[in-house]
């Protein structure tokens, strides 16, 4: 009996140390793999260029975001999410503050296009105004949601932050304008729009 508790014993003890040695090679794996991803190499910093992005809207088509604009409009990049009432008065007030022949509006989210669906008919968003990818948000540094980015003909980002109510997008697209024609940098204005 005491030798095959032994027995026993000694092979949980072999098996622990080569359970030990695969999870410890599969761990260096992943760290040689995780190694290998380059850094992106644009952040979005307001007054620099903007991160150029190519996502696919709801329709189906790729879309560029960032870098000289084929129309020669102004870009007014709205992250929001389903069911949040912020973001539906965010879609609101976008939609009445915004001048469509001198910027383009798009919508940005996360997730399934069916939980967009209901905000998509009732404010009449066509599907190639939005465009669904949590990559595009992180590359643009965007957390809470509603939040906006205002990116001018020329590819560089006017200005960014968060969007609590109308008031704030006023003052984004204000200041983005004002600083398009002025040609200064905003990120000291930014951060008291996000605050």
């Amino acid at each position: 009996m005491l030798i095959a508790s032994l027995f026993l014993l000694w092979m949980v003890v072999i098996l622990l140390v080569v359970a030990v040695v695969a999870l410890s090679r599969q761990v260096r794996a992943m760290q040689e793999g995780a190694g290998a991803v380059a850094p992106r190499a644009v952040v979005a910093v307001p007054g620099r260029a903007a991160p150029v992005v190519s996502a696919p809207t709801l329709a189906g088509d790729m879309l560029t975001i960032g870098g000289p604009s084929a129309d020669g409009r102004a870009q007014l990049l709205l992250f929001i999410a389903p069911g949040c009432a912020a973001s539906r008065s965010a879609v609101r007030d976008a939609l009445a503050l915004t001048n469509r022949t001198q910027l383009r509006l798009l919508f940005l989210g996360e997730g399934r296009a069916e939980d967009y669906a209901d905000m998509l008919r009732q404010h009449r968003i066509r599907d190639i105004d939005i465009i669904l990818n949590a990559q595009v948000g992180a590359d643009f540094r965007i957390g809470t949601r509603p939040s906006a980015a205002l990116i001018d003909a020329g590819g560089r980002l006017l200005a960014r932050g968060a969007i609590d109510g109308r008031a704030q997008l006023e003052a984004l697209l204000a200041h983005g304008q004002a600083d398009a024609a002025a040609g200064q940098d905003t990120d000291t204005k930014i951060v008291a729009l996000a605050s």
